[in-house]
């Protein structure tokens, strides 16, 4: 392709200079010549048209795309000239999965379309550096990778020799997504018995209700598989702002006759497309979901098939006790998985096929006809049904007493909740910011009671839970070493609150007793419950660490108490803390060393992700820059330094539990003796032995920029090739049991904990809020549209499409209040902390509320004091309960979310000496 070379330009432009000032034309100098006839050769400024052509000349064409924690997984071409990345552009050639269904190009967001800027920007890491000042002073030295990898080798040695293993956390956070990325930190950590905490729950992205309904909460559609629905409730979810490749498919649907409704406390950007807005209050929606359920019962509107045979509504529970009546119960000996439930047909208690403990794993009735209404006896035990239960609790969430607490009308109420007992297919979609309260749990659960009681599941509707977990055994397999050793897999809001001193901050800002009134526990039940947690081992906690490696994590500016976290953990990281990071953010600041990392366009890789059947591929488009490596590459060096260093101090084996730590090999072990010593070897070690991906070359699939997944991608059914991804369909229509404790959607736990906490059933509980404090205002942070969590946050580009710097949103009427002005700074403040915001009219919020889109970088705030420092947390018990069915720590499954919206704020005009700068002062 025809290009320009840069000194010919510069050449051009000097010719074209010299002769217009031999000429005298002066007019050439200042382009204000006036020109008669623009297409005559003579025309003294054709250079232009040069640049010009030459911004579309490129050497070569790569692909990525831009997974950090985002949703979207979106296909690009990367343009690269002179072995500089010059633009991106969406590739768009997914094909058609049934002409049927609207296709799913062009995928992309305006994230991804300025990676090639933000990859160059003044942030971007290019050399290892190590600390030559206070921790966070900001001050480096300049080192070599050799120097980096041996000093941080010997001081892993250095741990492993006073404290033995177990003290070395080696947490990845979401900037590590991708399969080579995120494997070789992974290994690393399964080869030292590194701590890992829980990726969804650490950000409070794990929809626990979900788990407990289905048995995972990684089981849900594919986005074109919204498109045949003719009834979808978004609750707590904007996909137009935080879905936006996927957002067409419900406008589609809705263009198709769909009806799509919106619950949200605000009317966001994908509000105002909807059939109807429900402006809720915020954080009571399981209220208005139980009143649902309420009116499906009173008005008859369920649907007793569906709930017969997929559900365990018709299971029997003893009226003198509340517990399921068990085999254990009426035989002596008799297993405590294996449950009943009253046959109409011969008129007596038959064994539920299916359960955990059940030979027969299978949901076919067989002849049987389970009551779903009644009291019963069986060998002198009086029984009812847990639909029996269900109804009385559901009873007390009329409507009408609901109202008052969730802001939504009773004829609203009953109107949506006939759309959604009549339609074909239903969904309701709840994005991650639901897990981000402590009601989380009784959301998703009391959701899932509605589609279930409306026999939605499968083919039908059902929760969308905004993520499907896809089978990749090969990937699998590298991450956690073959499953040989294995990391120690931690909660992550159970690990970040304990480990980060949290409780101290929660009791400074809740008050107990208005706490307990609100959510059902105060902090000493809590403190009392975790405790309870870890000693009967329902949940891990490996205590005080003494290093840290942090790999794209911006850990310090996400956690709540930001300040005291980090101080904490800085404290007991005392002997070394390695951030690897692609750009200085709030949390690289801290380090004693850093490892610079590559880019997504400077690294073999590859992405799936839950919303498509799509495989991108990363083609390592540039070279990385200045002297930045892959993840995987530089785990690869610094296990070769700790084998070397161990061999020369002579540190042998060491035991750890049943488990033998060889640092000998370590290096041998995490490349399999060499085989996979770079990203490209275990790029091209993915795609051509994994079975999902049906044989493709790694040539092949780069050619291409994507793969289309086969069946094998499904972990509870074949992933079709015709048709949308719709979930538990091998449950609805193969009677494939469910992975619960009964083997059906779960709406009765008898766990001790469910029952001391009156939860044994779906209901409702508020969150904390202001009504669990002393401070006024309701507080809440949805996902940004100018930034994925904190990347991107300080982009030019991004920044000059909003206000440019961290703002809140608030009603006019409580701005007039206080006397704020738009664009005003104003003080936020609680006991707990203080930060400072422009002000941003709003009018849609409602007037006792503040939102404030999440992200924004410390060193973006006035005084660096970021919101997060005055974010008050706390964990919800019932997450951290173990022992019962599936209920038990498994990672990104079952385990306590880091509640990121129960606190709460006032807010005033900034006084000029609280935001000026001290050093002029």
């Amino acid at each position: 392709m025809w290009k320009l070379k840069r000194r010919d330009f510069l050449k051009g432009l000097g010719i074209t200079g010299t002769g217009a000032m031999l000429s005298g034309n002066v007019w050439a100098l200042n382009r204000l010549e006036p020109i008669g006839d623009t297409l005559a050769t003579e025309y003294p400024y054709r250079g232009w048209e040069d640049l010009y052509r030459n911004e579309w000349a490129w050497d070569s064409v790569g692909h990525a795309a831009h997974c950090i924690n985002c949703m979207g997984n979106c296909a690009w071409n990367v343009y690269v000239k002179d072995g500089i990345v010059i633009r991106e552009e969406q590739i768009a050639k997914y094909p058609q999965v049934n002409p049927k269904v609207p296709d799913a190009n062009p995928r992309g967001c305006q994230k991804g379309a300025i990676h090639s800027t933000a990859m160059y920007e003044a942030d971007r890491l290019r050399y290892p550096l190590k600390r030559a000042g206070e921790r966070g002073e900001g001050k480096w030295q300049r080192i070599s990778w050799d120097q980096a990898t041996e000093e941080v080798a010997d001081k892993i040695i250095d741990i492993f020799e006073k404290y033995g293993p177990g003290k070395l956390k080696t947490h990845q956070g979401s900037g590590n997504q991708t399969m080579v990325r995120q494997s070789g930190p992974s290994r690393f950590a399964s080869l030292v018995g590194g701590i890992q905490l829980d990726g969804f729950t650490v950000v409070g992205d794990l929809l626990t209700g979900a788990h407990l309904a289905y048995g995972t909460p990684l089981e849900s559609f594919t986005s074109d598989a919204w498109f045949d629905a003719d009834y979808i409730l978004m609750g707590m979810i904007n996909p137009n702002a935080t879905r936006i490749p996927d957002a067409h498919y419900l406008w589609e649907a809705k263009y198709n006759g769909a009806r799509i409704t919106s619950t949200a406390p605000d009317y966001n950007p994908s509000a105002i497309h909807t059939d109807l807005w429900m402006p809720i209050n915020q954080g009571t929606d399981p209220f208005f979901a139980m009143s649902l359920a309420n009116v499906i019962i009173e008005e008859n509107l369920y649907k007793p098939a569906f709930m017969k045979e997929q559900t365990d509504l018709p299971m029997l529970v003893r009226v003198d006790n509340g517990k399921l009546l068990r085999e254990a119960d009426l035989v002596e000996g008799g297993d405590e998985e294996v449950f009943y439930h009253w046959d109409l047909n011969s008129g007596q208690a038959v064994k539920a096929k299916g359960s955990m403990g059940s030979a027969d794993k299978t949901l076919q009735l067989d002849g049987v006809d389970p009551a779903i209404e009644g009291e019963f006896e069986v060998e002198g035990i009086a029984v009812t049904t847990v639909f029996e239960q269900v109804k009385r609790e559901a009873a007390r969430f009329t409507p009408e007493s609901t109202f008052e607490t969730t802001n939504i009308h009773p004829d609203v109420v009953r109107q949506e909740a006939r759309h959604l007992a009549k339609a074909h297919k239903a969904i309701v979609m709840l994005g991650y910011i639901t897990s981000s309260y402590s009601n989380c749990l009784y959301t998703c659960w009391s959701y899932a009671l509605t589609l279930a009681l409306t026999g939605h599941g499968g083919r039908t509707g059902g929760l969308d839970t905004s993520w499907i977990s896809w089978n990749h055994p090969r990937w699998t397999e590298l991450a956690t070493f073959e499953g040989k050793k294995s990391a120690r897999y931690e909660p992550g809001g159970l690990g970040e609150f304990l480990r980060g001193g949290m409780m101290e901050g929660a009791r400074e800002h809740f008050d107990n007793a208005k706490l307990k009134e609100r959510v059902g526990f105060d902090l000493d039940d809590l403190e009392s419950m975790i405790n309870e947690s870890i000693d009967e081992g329902w949940m891990p906690y490996h205590g005080e660490i003494k290093g840290m490696i942090s790999i794209a994590d911006n850990t310090f500016r996400r956690n709540k108490f930001a300040d005291r976290y980090r101080d904490e953990h800085l404290r007991q990281a005392s002997e070394l803390y390695v951030n690897i990071n692609v750009r200085m953010d709030s949390t690289a600041e801290w380090a004693d060393y850093i490892l610079p990392a590559a880019s997504h366009y400077e690294a073999w890789d590859l992405r799936t992700q839950g919303y498509h059947r799509f495989c991108n591929i990363f083609t390592r488009s540039v070279e990385p820059v200045g002297e930045s490596k892959p993840d995987w590459d530089i785990m690869a060096l610094l296990t070769k330094k700790i084998q070397e260093r161990a061999i020369a101090r002579g540190i042998g084996p060491i035991q750890d539990g049943e488990v033998t730590r060889d640092l000998h090999t370590i290096h041998d072990d995490f490349t399999r003796n060499g085989e996979l010593s770079t990203d490209l070897a275990v790029a091209r070690y993915i795609v051509e032995n994994s079975p999902e991906f049906g044989g493709v070359t790694l040539e092949e699939a780069a050619e291409r920029g994507f793969i289309v997944m086969n069946e094998h991608a499904g972990i509870n059914q074949p992933l079709p090739k015709d048709e949308p991804y719709n979930p538990f369909v091998a449950q609805t229509e193969g009677k494939k049991p469910y992975d619960t404790l009964t083997g059906r959607v779960t709406f009765y736990c008898d766990h001790p904990r469910f029952m001391k906490l009156k939860s044994s059933v779906p209901t409702a509980r508020l969150y904390a809020g202001p009504e669990a404090s002393n401070y006024p205002l309701h507080f809440y942070s949805p996902h940004a549209r100018w930034g994925i969590h904190s990347n991107w946050r300080s982009n030019k580009y991004l920044l000059r499409l909003q206000r440019g710097e961290p703002n809140i949103y608030i009603n006019p009427k409580l701005a007039k209040q206080r006397g704020i002005k738009d664009g005003d700074t104003v003080r936020l403040f609680n006991s707990t902390g203080e930060f400072f915001a422009q002000a941003k009219f709003y009018p849609s919020i409602p007037e006792h509320s503040i939102m404030m889109e999440h992200g924004w970088e410390p060193h973006q705030y006035i005084h660096r004091k970021p919101m997060n420092n005055s974010m008050a947390t706390f964990l919800q018990p019932l997450e951290l309960t173990g022992g019962w069915g599936h209920l038990g720590f498994k990672y990104a499954l079952w385990n306590a979310n880091q509640l990121l919206h129960e606190s709460s704020f006032d807010i005033e005009l900034a006084k000029a000496e609280d935001i000026a700068d001290p050093r002029t002062v």
